[in-house]
């Protein structure tokens, strides 16, 4: 029986290659941005209470706060921290 670490390990080395050799392919950021924004609209009118609502607002407040106080890694710690609940 094949174990699946060495088809990994072998994916794993054909990905590097496949990056070595190929430039990434870039969105345009306003493409992304967009995105983003799809995204941040959805999230926002998922919530169908006021105090939701206003808890969003609260959290995006804080966001910028951060971020104009140039302190991003305060913001990237906090969701990176949330990402492996």
């Amino acid at each position: 029986m094949i174990t699946s670490e060495p088809v990994e390990a072998l994916k794993e080395k054909v990905k590097e290659t496949v990056e070595k050799i190929l430039p990434p392919i870039k969105k345009n950021i306003i493409n992304n941005k967009n995105e983003i924004w799809d995204e941040l609209s959805r999230l926002y009118y998922k919530y169908e209470t006021d105090d939701w609502k206003e808890a969003f607002r609260e959290v995006m407040k804080e966001i910028s706060e951060k971020v104009n106080e140039d302190k991003w890694n305060i913001i990237y710690n906090k969701l990176y921290g949330r990402s492996k609940l």
